[in-house]
């Protein structure tokens, strides 16, 4: 179940939105009417999107929408205003907000759009391979370069994510010779790739050595355009 955390100052308001998205959208929702009430409630790992009043009685609603972006990224977030300028709206994009509500809110509307954002948020964060770029980027977003070798030993394995690839397949997408390349080259390949990547995200690649055959990927690498 997503979990909403509802700042806004206007009870009536509040409670109708809380009311809607519970009942419309099985949201699960906590509100608050003041930024300290906020603070007392909020914590990234318990709420999936926080919704925010811009002008409250004592603060800034946008910038406590750029704290949580800056320090919460998978967060999401969503402002509601009563401005409806183009400033105000480049204003509120730049602070990390990542939908834009003028009043009076349309219902149905801002469900789908929650909706929407639900799915990116609530999705579990997972490694990815930069595609022409010979990067590595971790679940909480640490970037690793790659050397060709090292890249050219990943993009193979994702093609084949799940399945078990030989030495000697593994040798041959490295554009070597199995005859003559020795075997131990790709030991050491593999040792030093989950040395960097271990040392420099703190979290272990999800390659898994089949004793006797060669290598897999546990999980896919999501592929993304350099």
């Amino acid at each position: 179940m997503t979990k909403v955390l509802l700042l806004d100052d206007e009870q009536d308001l509040r409670e109708e939105v809380a009311s809607f998205l519970r009942e419309r959208g099985g949201f699960e929702v906590v509100e608050v009417g003041t930024i300290k009430q906020f603070y007392q409630y909020f914590k990234p790992e318990a709420f999936d999107i926080v919704v925010l009043d811009a002008m409250l009685p004592d603060g800034d609603g946008a910038a406590i929408a750029e704290e949580v972006r800056r320090d919460h990224p998978r967060c999401g977030v969503v402002m509601f205003t009563a401005r409806d300028s183009t400033r105000d709206r480049i204003n509120g994009y730049r602070s990390g907000v990542d939908h834009y509500i003028t009043k009076p809110i349309r219902m149905d509307e801002f469900l789908a759009m929650l909706e929407a954002l639900a799915r990116r948020v609530c999705t579990p964060p997972s490694w990815s391979l930069q595609l022409g770029g010979w990067s590595l980027t971790s679940p909480q977003g640490v970037t690793v370069r790659l050397t060709a070798m090292e890249y050219r030993f990943l993009a193979a394995l994702n093609a084949r994510h799940g399945q078990t690839l030989t030495r000697r397949q593994l040798i041959d997408q490295l554009g070597k010779d199995a005859a003559t390349y020795d075997d131990r080259n790709l030991d050491a390949l593999v040792l030093r790739l989950r040395r960097k990547v271990r040392e420099l995200t703190e979290e272990d690649l999800p390659l898994k050595t089949v004793h006797g055959a060669g290598y897999v990927l546990s999980e896919a690498l999501a592929e993304k355009k350099f």
